[in-house]
């Protein structure tokens, strides 16, 4: 399933109730997840209440350091496994 949605090793994909993907990002960042989940409660409440939403795509770029203190990335990949080191260098090869 991890590569049929892309092999970076922190990728999300938020799929609606209607299997629509709603979000997706190279990277978790949960502050755009908690945003994401609530405008999706939000459409239903709308939806609810008889209101006609239209869909709105938006695409944006972020840039996140690329430093990883305490050794937290090494501590994370080993507890994943071999595998996820594998695919974790295969996005940079």
């Amino acid at each position: 399933m991890h590569r049929r949605y892309g092999t970076m090793p922190n990728m999300i994909y938020i799929v609606d109730k209607d299997g629509r993907i709603a979000y997706k990002a190279m990277w978790t960042d949960h502050s755009e997840i908690e945003s994401i989940l609530e405008n999706l409660v939000l459409a239903d409440t709308l939806r609810a209440q008889g209101v006609r939403l239209k869909p709105s795509y938006t695409e944006k770029i972020n840039y996140i350091p690329a430093l990883y203190a305490g050794g937290v990335r090494e501590k994370v990949f080993d507890r994943a496994g071999p595998q996820a080191w594998n695919d974790y260098r295969g996005v940079f090869e």
